[in-house]
């Protein structure tokens, strides 16, 4: 036997852990990691967090704690007092203790956090709320969730105090790009006015290999498809018409909150966009050009 298994017996296995061996919680819709090995010391605790797209908790105040983590994966703009960064992964983000902070996710994917506490007050919350997990994957969307006045009382009584809102969106974005107008993506679908939608609904089904997505055609012949191309992912819309014309072009938003962005900022300039549709296939609202075309914005759904 050699030396390392001799100092792995007397330890009891506390010498290393993997997150498949760390205990885990799904916590306020997050997946909490718990990387401190079973029988270990407690402190300096060390969480691997991981935070979805868009994740944002209330600002709150650690009475004792400076929170601290090193930023693994994605994006993060953090408000700490009247300070705001942008972490990048490699990032290492201080917040002392009585200083009121929040972060939101701004990546298109999950951010994974590696905190690294002083004390054990946030894990004691974690295991207060937290539903323990052994699957290591984000929770399903609205599982677990807990009322707010729960989250409220529980935060205090674990010396983290919640008092304001969470980051606004809208606000994570104007630090991000120093405009709060977000980017547009490629086109994403053209609709088409034809004559005959039965008609063209059969030929672009054989001749490009579209699938429906969508759509309601009357007894008349008349109504509107959606026409998906299963390999490509691009949406083709028909509609009923008097004549053959484009009906619009639909451009791309990153995700629904980029729409209601740009749906807000357009209304500020004083431009009339018409009111946010959710379907199936996604989330859009169309506005006219000075010659009265008709430009969609688009989001496809999560």
């Amino acid at each position: 036997m050699t030396a390392t298994d001799l100092t792995a017996q007397s330890t009891g296995g506390r010498l290393a852990t993997t997150p498949e061996t760390s205990r885990a919680w799904w916590f306020l819709g997050t997946l909490a990691v718990l990387r401190n090995p079973v029988g270990a010391a407690r402190t300096p605790v060390v969480i691997e967090l991981t935070v979805p797209a868009g994740g944002s908790p209330p600002m709150h105040v650690h009475d004792t704690l400076d929170d601290a983590f090193l930023l693994l994966d994605g994006e993060v703009v953090v408000r700490c007092g009247a300070e705001t960064v942008v972490a990048q992964p490699g990032t290492y983000v201080s917040l002392p203790h009585g200083v009121e902070h929040t972060f939101r996710v701004t990546s298109r994917g999950p951010a994974r956090l590696l905190l690294v506490h002083g004390d054990d007050s946030f894990l004691k919350f974690i295991e207060a709320l937290g539903t323990p997990t052994t699957e290591r994957r984000l929770p399903p969307p609205g599982e677990f969730d807990i009322d707010g006045e729960t989250i409220v009382r529980v935060s205090a009584e674990h010396g983290a105090p919640i008092v304001g809102p969470s980051l606004d969106a809208h606000d994570a974005r104007a630090h991000l790009t120093g405009d709060p107008q977000p980017t547009l993506g490629a086109i994403n679908h053209v609709s088409l006015e034809v004559t005959d939608l039965r008609r063209s609904e059969a030929w672009y089904t054989n001749a490009l290999g579209l699938v429906r997505l969508d759509g309601e055609v009357g007894e008349d012949g008349t109504g509107h498809v959606a026409l998906l191309h299963p390999q490509g992912g691009w949406v083709l819309g028909l509609a009923s018409g008097a004549a053959p014309q484009i009906e619009h072009v639909a451009f791309t938003c990153v995700d629904r909150e980029a729409l209601v962005d740009w749906h807000t900022a357009l209304g500020d300039r004083g431009l009339e966009p018409g009111t946010i549709t959710d379907a199936l296939y996604g989330s859009g609202f169309v506005l006219r050009d000075p010659d009265g075309l008709q430009v969609e914005l688009f989001a496809a759904p999560a």
